[in-house]
């Protein structure tokens, strides 16, 4: 566990706003661009300077419309992934591995994506655009919103953990808070912030964690 910052709203050297979609998720799985709004690089070194270029990424997904991630592709669900939490794996050259199927995401070949969602992402995509516009212009957010409500810290209880993670993972609820693990290896909160304060919709609090041993990033969502 590491002390806990809030309200993130100037960006030193370990954080690149705004990362290309291109250089953060696997070249193999490129398709991953369509699905995620890239937010905040993060550079572990904020945390253990051992870490340092270790990188993960904030990421604001496209869906859900009307429900949560997940929601109504549960046949394509698995041991990393179901409804509101999903995984990837940091590779060496700190990109994102999907540890899921192409089909857990409703706007894929797999399923035909209605009207509603294909608008959503259109109009998602216009505002994160205006919001980076506006960044590269300003060196600020829109409404100089946070770039992050939480770094390091605790996990706190709320609605996000009272959906079960997928298989692969363990939550336990403790007096203290919560604590997630994956092969027995305890996840460290890397940060947490609500996915509008970025120039689009998106959940209230988008928390990102990781677990160093097996690199490996988990997401979730809280919604209110």
């Amino acid at each position: 566990m590491f002390p806990e910052t809030q309200n993130i709203t100037s960006l030193n050297p370990n954080f690149t706003a705004f990362p290309d979609a291109k250089t953060i998720f696997s070249t193999e799985q490129a398709w991953l661009a369509k699905h995620f709004l890239p937010l905040l690089s993060i550079d572990l070194a904020v945390f253990n300077p051992e870490w340092a270029g270790i990188v993960v990424h904030m990421l604001n997904p496209i869906e859900p419309y009307e429900c949560y991630i997940g929601d109504e592709t549960g046949e394509y669900h698995n041991e990393f992934t179901c409804r509101n939490w999903l995984a990837f794996r940091l590779s060496d050259d700190n990109r994102y591995i999907f540890l899921g199927q192409e089909g857990y995401f409703q706007n894929t070949p797999f399923h035909q994506p209605d009207e509603d969602l294909l608008a959503q992402e259109a109009e998602m995509r216009q505002d994160h655009q205006q919001a980076k516009d506006f960044f590269q212009k300003h060196g600020k957010l829109p409404n100089n919103e946070a770039f992050l409500h939480v770094l390091g810290g605790k996990f706190e209880y709320s609605n996000w953990s009272t959906e079960d993670p997928p298989p692969a993972f363990h939550m336990d609820i403790a007096d203290d808070g919560l604590n997630i693990t994956y092969q027995g290896k305890p996840f460290i909160q890397v940060a947490a912030v609500a996915g509008y304060n970025w120039g689009a919709t998106g959940a209230d609090a988008i928390i990102l964690m990781y677990e160093p041993e097996s690199r490996t990033v988990l997401f979730t969502f809280d919604w209110t």
